[in-house]
């Protein structure tokens, strides 16, 4: 199964609440953006897809509507997934499918059985025959390095944009597994409540990531200048008060508060998941660790947040961006049982 018909390729898609990552065979990961779409209201034309999309958000007029298709790990528009893959499929591919052999899209453990079907459907209606898709924190594991196929307990966890996720696999399969909406854009979303109420000041999606990604820390050393002062972030957008555009000083002390607020129900279900695991798998665990992968495993202090909480060693995945969609190309190489979609 791992060779691939002559001239065509294998195609691997980590179809993230955040972001859109497409492997393919012998180039490699092509395409890392924004999952978002831009379209006309008028004529229901794509406008524009990924970064050029996402630049639009919050900046758009009454003629053009920009969509996020999956909010918190659920598909909300599969439509628009259909015209994301395709648009960026004809990007890729020249408009020309049949240059794929096989393609294997990776979803969310605990989506439905309606969205599965629904997203085996897409493949088939962009003329790829060979569709299939597998669990996310399965490819997040193979593409950190974990041999899953062992017959040893590994537990991953999974902080992606939408959800946070935690699985336990052996033997090639996820033996336990738990999904929930505390993720990237939850995060987003208590700092922009928290600016608005404490501040006084409205500010939109994007600024609020831009002050995660500059002051995120779970740790009590926090972030410092380079004159040893508490790291801080100039916040722009519209005054409450006055209605007024306006410019406030966040620092990397509320953005603790606010993130381990929101960690307690991470911890809350890491422990429960462990909990609920087979004892023999829980034991491995002490040997083998965890490893975190997702954009939140660059939040700063993170493994050492995770350690205290279950007193094993936490690695984080060297490429925690991008686990998903790399382990998308060991996934394409395995045998067709370990599937839920048939060839």
């Amino acid at each position: 199964m791992g060779e691939k018909t002559k001239g065509k390729m294998n195609v691997g898609v980590d179809l993230g609440t955040s972001n859109l990552l497409i492997y393919v065979e012998g180039r490699g990961t092509v395409f890392n953006e924004p999952s978002i779409i831009a379209i006309d209201k008028a004529s229901k034309k794509v406008v524009s897809v990924g970064f050029d999309a996402a630049g639009l958000v919050g900046k758009t007029h009454d003629k053009v509507e920009v969509i996020k298709p999956l909010n918190g790990g659920v598909i909300s528009d599969i439509d628009m997934i259909r015209e994301i893959l395709l648009f960026t499929f004809n990007k890729i591919f020249m408009s020309n499918m049949e240059h794929i052999n096989k393609l294997l899209i990776c979803i969310p453990s605990e989506i439905t059985d309606t969205e599965k079907a629904a997203i085996m459907k897409l493949g088939q209606e962009l003329g790829i025959e060979k569709t299939y898709i597998d669990e996310e924190i399965k490819a997040a594991a193979l593409g950190g390095g974990i041999d899953i196929y062992n017959p040893s307990g590994q537990l991953v966890v999974d902080i992606g944009g939408g959800t946070t996720d935690f699985g336990v696999l052996s033997l090639g399969e996820v033996v336990n597994s738990r999904s929930i909406k505390v993720a990237g854009d939850y995060f987003d979303k208590q700092i922009t409540n928290y600016v608005k109420e404490k501040h006084k000041l409205e500010i939109g999606p994007q600024t609020a990531e831009k002050i995660k990604v500059a002051l995120a820390s779970l740790t009590g050393d926090l972030p410092v200048n380079e004159e040893g002062n508490t790291l801080t972030f100039s916040a722009m957008g519209r005054d409450l008060v006055t209605g007024l555009p306006q410019q406030v000083s966040v620092n990397a002390k509320e953005i603790r508060k606010i993130l381990l607020e929101c960690f307690e129900t991470i911890k809350a279900t890491l422990i429960s998941t462990l909990e609920s695991t087979p004892p023999e798998l829980a034991g491995d665990l002490v040997d083998n660790g965890i490893q975190i992968t997702g954009g939140g495993a660059q939040i700063k202090g993170v493994k050492e947040y995770f350690e205290k909480i279950t007193g094993v060693e936490v690695r984080i995945s060297k490429y925690p961006m991008t686990a998903v969609v790399n382990g998308t190309k060991k996934l394409l190489k395995i045998d067709k049982k370990h599937y839920y979609g048939e060839f």
